[in-house]
Order: structure tokens, then sequence, then C-alpha cells
């Protein structure tokens, strides 16, 4: 993500990936103004753009990302892959559940 300086929190919902005609169900476990990192069965190469869905507020959100890390599953032990996700151009409605789930979820 580009800013590491924005605070990130901690968050577990169903993400979907759509990668060239194909969809994928990711599990979110980290969130930022700028984008979102992922567990996923899946590995997708960085750099890559990609439409990301996210259910907000009972509505489905579609935006474009950018993968900007990734871990491919079963490497090096690992289970499940990562993906860290840039969102481009984050709607609103993005900016505003990033905000309140930090509201709700301050220390």
């Amino acid at each position: 993500m580009r800013n590491r300086s924005l605070s990130k929190t901690d968050e577990k919902k169903e993400v979907i990936i759509n990668n060239d005609g194909q969809s994928f169900s990711c599990l979110l476990t980290d969130i930022s103004s700028s984008g979102i990192s992922v567990t996923s069965d899946h590995f997708v190469p960085t750099y890559k753009e990609i439409e990301v869905v996210m259910e907000i507020d009972g509505k489905k959100v579609a935006m474009k990302g950018s993968v900007r890390w990734s871990i491919d599953p079963g490497t090096a032990g690992v289970k499940k892959g990562k993906l860290g996700i840039l969102i481009m151009a984050p709607p609103p409605a993005f900016l505003a559940y990033v905000e309140t789930w930090r509201k709700n979820n301050r220390k």
C-alpha cells in the first residue's frame, strides 16, 4: 500500500476477487484507506490489475485494485496465500467504511 504511515486495522470479512474471468473468495485481514490485504488459496502476480468486490452497508461495491505484494499459497510452508491490494481511486463507500470501522475499533 502506498503510504505505510496510514494506520491499519484488523477486520475479518469476505472479499471477492475477479481476475481474468475467474472469481474467488478471500478473507480480509487488514484494511486502510489506501488498500486491503487478504488471505487466499489463489496466487495473483504483483502489479496485476483486478476487480475487488466487498459488501458495504448491505450493497456490493466493486473497485479496481492493483496487487502490490503476493505470497503464493503452498510456498515456504504457508498453507494460505496472501495478497496486498492497492485500491485504485477508492470510492466514497469504501473510505466511509474504513473510517467507521476505525472509530468503532479504537483502543
